[in-house]
């Protein structure tokens, strides 16, 4: 008699129906994932759960020099009072931009999410473009996995922001979608040079980007030999509004472009990717000339005669080409400004952004994304909850009135019982002052101009706060407070120089505040 009798199969196959293995989460996930609606409803979920976040940071988050601007100008009241500070070349963002804000201003709501919604719009824009284009070609994990990187990327930060760079890529990016689908449906024409014009409306260097579909479009014609001359068309109706708004744009710069902070260098052509990507530049600088070579081989290989059919499976070689110009489109920018003596900063060139995910989804096609696709969506969205993390913390704080130093600024102020006025060196740290200091404070605040700084007095001409000529103030105080931003901001050392005594109040971060005592 046998020690071990063997089990009939068709008890054992009972037993086992009777009593199912409970599935694995990662068979769970992969069932999921497999499903036909997955991509679209995670991408519907995503949007909707970015929306609702950015709009309450957006209500808790204080407005910065630069937004400050855009509410000032666009409030102002009545309209020709609008048109003529930028005809004045006040402000470098273009009446497109100004004319899109006016009209999201017509909605009631806190002024801090109405001033956002345009930069909001424009961050969604951009995740459903690069969602778009990926899908054209590459699977639903694929494009997801391009919309996930713009949401971890630092470019998030821009939907919060009352300037026009969030929606200058959100354009772009849909840009991107109707060009490579061009063919599929010609009545996309129209709506392309539309998308181009809003782009360039909502940043004059948004021309540039053109350029970008230009050399795209120019590839697709050499291979196929033939012309679209409706797209052509298109790319040139979208220059309009920089050839519009040239006049203005030169007065800016005669206005601000001597005194303008941040010259263009060489060096910035590089250090752009650091900023965008938190990577040291050498790496960063590694990951972009690697799609370049992987870019150059695949145009070499089309040119001695490999003609490879355009599939789903894969990008074309004018796509790559698209995406490789929005990847360099800092260098381009670089070079633009420095030929022609205009002001950059890493801001200007976040178009690239959709170089970089663009061409990271590219580069991973053949690899992660094909041999582990499920793994790397799942790393993908524990990072992602990991920020979501964060968000519901910083949502679950106090919001904040005043910025910090602002507030013991505020406190030793009061204690100066004589009313003392308070000079601010800083432009950026008067503007921010003026609007969120307390009342009591507020009427005390000024800000020093000399004769040659044409910058703040043509401000001074729009913006309800005090501005002072330097040497009637000197000749009617000779005693009052000083806020420094450190000795960058010019005035504190222009006092030093004339030998004022500073004695040392308070001192938050890189905020100091003296008592200055002429001589």
């Amino acid at each position: 008699m046998p020690l071990n009798p063997p089990i009939h199969t068709r008890d054992a196959k009972t037993r086992v129906e009777a009593h199912p293995e409970p599935a694995s989460v990662a068979s769970t996930f992969g069932t999921v994932v497999a499903s036909p609606r997955f991509a679209s409803v995670l991408l519907l979920s995503l949007i909707a759960w970015e929306v609702v976040v950015l709009l309450l940071l957006a209500s808790r988050k204080l407005f910065w020099y630069d937004e400050l601007l855009t509410l000032h100008f666009s409030t102002l009241q009545p309209f020709s009072r609008f048109w003529t500070a930028l005809q004045a070349g006040a402000d470098g963002m273009p009446v497109g931009y100004y004319l899109i804000v006016r009209l999201a201003n017509t909605l009631s709501g806190n002024p801090q999410v109405v001033l956002r919604l345009p930069s909001v719009m424009g961050y969604i824009l951009a995740l459903l473009g690069v969602y778009w284009f990926v899908r054209k070609r590459l699977s639903g994990i694929a494009s997801l996995t391009a919309v996930i990187l713009i949401i971890l990327s630092p470019f998030r930060t821009y939907a919060l922001e009352a300037r026009s760079y969030a929606l200058l890529v959100g354009f772009l990016a849909i840009s991107a979608v109707l060009w490579q689908r061009i063919d599929d449906k010609p009545h996309l024409k129209g709506l392309l040079a539309l998308l181009l014009a809003l782009s360039v409306c909502c940043h004059y260097y948004g021309v540039l980007a053109i350029s970008c579909f230009a050399i795209a479009e120019l590839t697709w014609t050499l291979l196929s030999r033939q012309i679209r001359w409706k797209v052509w068309a298109a790319f040139l109706i979208g220059t309009f509004p920089f050839f519009l708004g040239l006049p203005i744009l030169l007065r800016f710069r005669n206005v601000f472009g001597e005194n303008f902070w941040s010259k263009p260098g060489w060096s910035m052509a590089v250090t752009t990717y650091n900023a965008y990507l938190g990577l040291d530049v050498e790496i960063a600088l590694v990951l972009i000339l690697f799609f370049a070579v992987l870019a150059a081989e695949r145009l070499l290989r089309t040119l001695r005669g490999h003609t490879e059919e355009i599939t789903r499976n894969d990008f074309s070689l004018p796509e790559i080409i698209l995406i490789g110009g929005f990847l360099f489109y800092p260098a381009f920018l670089v070079l633009l400004t420095k030929v022609l003596g205009g002001g950059y900063v890493f801001r200007y060139g976040w178009p690239a952004i959709l170089g970089m995910v663009l061409g990271a989804v590219y580069l991973l096609r053949t690899s992660w994304l094909q041999s582990w696709p499920r793994q790397f969506l799942a790393v993908l969205l524990l990072v992602f909850v990991y920020q979501a993390r964060i968000d519901v913390k910083q949502l679950s704080g106090s919001a904040g009135i005043s910025e910090p130093w602002m507030i013991r600024f505020a406190e030793v102020s009061r204690a100066e019982s004589d009313g003392l006025p308070v000079v601010i060196g800083s432009s950026v740290t008067f503007l921010e002052a003026s609007h969120y200091a307390p009342p009591e404070l507020r009427e005390r605040l000024v800000q020093l101009v000399g004769s040659a700084d044409k910058g703040n007095r043509l401000l001074a001409q729009f913006i309800p706060f005090k501005f002072e000529d330097r040497t009637s103030f000197e000749v009617e105080h000779s005693r009052f407070i000083l806020c420094s931003y450190g000795f960058d901001d010019g005035i504190t050392q222009y006092f030093l120089d004339k030998r004022y005594r500073l004695t040392l109040l308070s001192k938050y971060g890189s905020h100091s505040l003296y008592i200055a005592e002429r001589p």
